[in-house]
């Protein structure tokens, strides 16, 4: 387990080469990595008016950024994206000497297609493309690329494997996904989250009205060990956690109980953060 505290975390070399390491995936994970990176504050609360960068400190940003830097592409739930304004990924100038390949795409996930999600994808560029589940309506499709969104159709089929099929196809190892709970809660559920990156806030927000770090439907258990933890004199904590279960031989992880399709991992994708 990593463990430090440098004086000022990111203007300090050797503490951004720790925090660098520390992020380091397993090196027996699958071929396609999914690892999310999630804000919560002490008590587990995910958003202050709605919105998560509220919570964030400038050691979680530098955490945010790194994992930006290691990825091919950024996945993140149609409610996220449009509540947070996601626009187009850019590498920060402290982790640019670590990358030698533009910014990774955006790809919000998405059933439906909405017109505000269109509208959204057509301001921000080519840098925020869509994947739309299997049955997303045709009509929803044709009119974004239409207005030039660029438009991955997942295939049929259960739902954690048609998306890490489209990530092979799109030829990617090294996935962040940013959110929302919603979200995050059903592709832990379906074994879809290889790594779980959590900056804790270092605060308690009394009466909190925002979503919790996961929400979901049927409790489940999903066993997971502490890969990298440490801190830094702002305050705040920063892990990484590795999901602990069984993997098949080819390293994709096995899913326990029924299978799950894209109608019902997507259904509430709608709400608040993802």
């Amino acid at each position: 387990m990593h463990t430090t505290e440098p004086v000022v975390l990111d203007h300090d070399p050797a503490a951004l080469e720790v925090l660098w390491q520390a992020l380091e995936p397993e090196s027996h994970g699958p071929t396609v990595s999914i690892r999310a990176v999630m804000l919560a504050s002490v008590d587990g609360t995910t958003t202050v008016d709605g919105r998560s960068g509220g919570l964030g400190t400038p050691t979680d940003r530098l955490v945010y950024d790194a994992m930006r830097a290691r990825a091919d592409v950024i996945l993140v739930g149609s409610g996220t994206a449009l509540e947070e304004g996601y626009g187009p990924a850019r590498i920060a100038e402290v982790w640019s000497g670590r990358r030698d390949s533009p910014a990774p795409p955006v790809i919000v996930l998405t059933r439906s297609l909405p017109d505000r999600l269109i509208e959204h994808c057509v301001k921000a560029g080519d840098g925020v493309q869509i994947a739309a589940a299997a049955h997303t309506p045709p009509e929803r499709i044709a009119a974004a690329r239409e207005v030039g969104v660029t438009v991955h159709v997942m295939r049929n089929g259960e739902y954690a494997e048609s998306l890490r099929a489209l990530l092979t196809d799109l030829g990617v190892g090294a996935v962040t996904f940013e959110g929302g709970p919603r979200l995050l809660g059903e592709f832990l559920t379906a074994r879809l989250v290889d790594e779980l990156v959590l900056s804790v806030a270092p605060e308690i927000i009394v009466g909190a009205r925002g979503p919790g770090l996961v929400i979901g439907g049927e409790e489940k258990r999903i066993p997971m060990r502490v890969a990298a933890a440490f801190s830094c004199p702002r305050g705040g904590l920063y892990t990484r956690w590795v999901v602990d279960d069984e993997r098949r031989p080819d390293g994709s992880r096995k899913v326990n109980g029924a299978g799950k399709g894209t109608e019902g991992i997507l259904a509430d994708e709608a709400g608040t953060n993802g």
